[in-house]
């Protein structure tokens, strides 16, 4: 018996090196092949695009390689790796990317790509060294459904018909908002693109360093903060061009606020910002750090549409489960009201993954979630409409509580109150929503 061992039986995918001209590609293809990393660095790439991975993460210490995939944004580790074989999977990695594979210190960037069933994936690897060794983050371009606006983003019919109406008045600033990493620019884009931009001229004032992509109908000015301009530069001469519309992605500062409210005063504009927050109350308490006129702030704001992003429940794998009276009453659904709540499907305990003689046997996992249990995003929406107790709160007392009860006094439903909605319908798991309300 021949003690060689046997060849390993790769996916059936075909990578494809990076390189200025063919023949350095071509050369790059040969040099990876046979090398003992490329089996390892076709499974790993196959299980990325297979389970949806968005980032692959991997950090190499002394020992170890730890491996972590990003789902639907939420991070998931993988059994970790030892160093020689990852280390040889690196070493094909970046001979792919045409980057030097002995370098381990600096910082290196490229790119390969890949074709699995038929269809071509590109990824882009970074490579830095760090101080327990090096961090290596792949980033691929797996297809996304195209968001254009706030209802591809799952926003309620009943919020989106209240902020377009909010849209539609001739003055006042709305503000946009959602954690810092979260979307701003799907969120930027969607919101101005779910209003009249046909019958009002809209026109942007950004940063030259922090462009958003552009929107059909929305002109961009640019002032650029390397020699100390801000958007206070350039609004005068925009005024002269008698704007309907004018949209900040970043408010800057308190002056900058103070200018948006007198223009909204004296001019009668209408204005849309954008500030990171955790809700829409705590939106407000964000602008108001900039220290603006905290008077002046109060009367010019019409409303804060606030956002979250909360993964779906798979829908082909989902648990239903009856509510406890308590359960329901503690989320203020009426008894009766909802018949069913949904769980994320989870593989029985190791005891009862046998036969019936005992044998350990292999739990299938949804084909469709990978057992994740979770399978896209949705967006949690909630729209603060400014009431007159608001503006008193913001005039006299902004803190979070004040606000909260003069919020809760005009009706508004709360964050958390619209993510319950998406847990009753089943979009969505309790689990899951209190993961997201916790950031």
């Amino acid at each position: 018996m021949s003690d060689k061992a046997q060849p390993v039986e790769l996916p059936p995918i075909t990578l494809f090196a990076d390189g200025p001209t063919e023949e350095i590609r071509e050369a790059n293809m040969e040099a990876v092949t046979p090398s003992p990393g490329f089996p390892d660095c076709c499974f790993l790439l196959v299980e990325a695009i297979v389970k949806r991975a968005d980032i692959i993460l991997m950090d190499y210490t002394r020992d170890q390689v730890t491996v972590r995939f990003q789902i639907d944004g939420v991070w998931h580790d993988l059994p970790p790796r030892d160093r020689a074989s990852g280390d040889l999977m690196l070493a094909t990695l970046k001979k792919l990317a045409n980057l030097d594979f002995q370098e381990r210190r600096n910082r290196q960037k490229g790119e390969f790509g890949a074709e699995w069933m038929t269809k071509t994936h590109r990824f882009e690897i970074t490579s830095q060294g760090v101080r327990t060794g090096e961090r290596v983050v792949l980033r691929t371009d797996r297809p996304k459904k195209k968001l254009e606006k706030l209802e591809d983003l799952g926003i309620r019919p009943k919020l989106l018909a209240a902020f377009q109406e909010l849209s539609e008045a001739s003055e006042g600033l709305i503000l946009f908002s959602s954690l810092p990493g979260d979307g701003k620019s799907t969120l930027w884009r969607c919101g101005l693109n779910s209003v009249d931009r046909f019958t009002r001229d809209y026109y942007s004032i950004e940063s030259q360093d922090a462009l958003e992509p552009e929107i059909i109908n929305v002109a961009q000015i640019t002032f650029d903060p390397n020699i100390d301009e801000t958007p206070l530069d350039k609004l005068p001469q925009l005024l002269l061009r008698q704007p309907d519309v004018m949209c900040l992605p970043d408010l800057v500062s308190g002056e900058v606020v103070n200018e948006v409210c007198t223009t909204i005063r004296d001019q009668q504009k209408q204005f849309y910002g954008y500030i990171p927050s955790r809700s829409a109350l705590e939106a407000i308490l964000r602008v108001l750090s900039l220290k603006p006129d905290p008077a002046a702030f109060a009367e010019s704001l019409s409303a804060v549409l606030h956002e979250r992003i909360v993964r779906k429940l798979c829908e082909d794998c989902r648990q239903p489960y009856d509510p406890s009276p308590q359960m329901l009453a503690k989320l203020g659904i009426p008894t009766g009201r909802v018949q069913k709540f949904y769980d994320e499907w989870r593989p029985p305990p190791p005891e009862e993954q046998v036969d019936e003689k005992g044998n350990p046997i292999e739990i299938p996992v949804c084909p469709k979630c990978n057992g994740i249990g979770y399978y896209g995003r949705t967006g949690i929406f909630e729209l603060l409409v400014i009431t007159e107790e608001i503006r008193e709160v913001i005039r006299k007392k902004p803190s979070l509580d004040a606000l909260t009860a003069a919020a809760s006094k005009g009706g508004h439903i709360s964050l958390k109150d619209e993510g319950i909605v998406l847990v009753a319908k089943g979009t969505t798991s309790i689990q899951e929503l209190q993961r997201v309300l916790k950031k």
